[in-house]
């Protein structure tokens, strides 16, 4: 090959090596949110805390960095907000169930309520602002569908 060939396809691969960090770092600390439910819960009850409001249901890997980062602020959003609970699952423990919850990147965390239904999921690693609000939008939708039974 001469140089003028091997310019060309580096030059090529780092526009689409670039273009991939991109978009993998576009998608990183995503929500998506679910409608209300009231057929039987997502996740297993006995993977959540029944007694809190809310608990963010972490899904980790054993070697991933972004994990702990993602360990350490839902920890911290959890120790200070009163109902709220923090729980952390090794997807190596539990394949099918990552499985059929559609965990496709580690970190994912959900915001799963008292009866097991998802409110929320993030996907990969974000930071403690975004989930603060997230966690804020689904303790106002709980309250808002509790309050509906008042009516």
């Amino acid at each position: 090959m001469d140089s003028l060939t091997v310019s060309l396809l580096l030059l090529a691969l780092v526009f689409v090596a670039s273009l991939a960090g991109l978009w993998w770092k576009g998608n990183q600390g995503r929500v998506t949110r679910s409608a209300p439910h009231t057929s039987p819960p997502d996740v297993p009850l006995g993977l959540i805390d029944t007694t809190a409001t809310l608990t963010l249901l972490q899904f980790s890997g054993p070697y991933c960095s972004y994990c702990a980062a993602m360990r350490i602020i839902l920890g911290q959003i959890s120790r200070d907000n009163p109902g709220i609970s923090h729980r952390e699952i090794d997807i190596l423990d539990y394949p099918e169930l990552t499985k059929k919850l559609h965990v496709s990147q580690i970190p994912t965390t959900l915001l799963v309520t008292s009866t097991g239904h998802i409110h929320s999921r993030i996907r990969g690693a974000s930071n403690a602002t975004s989930v603060g609000h997230e966690v804020a939008h689904a303790l106002e939708s709980r309250k808002a569908q509790s309050d509906e039974y008042l009516i």
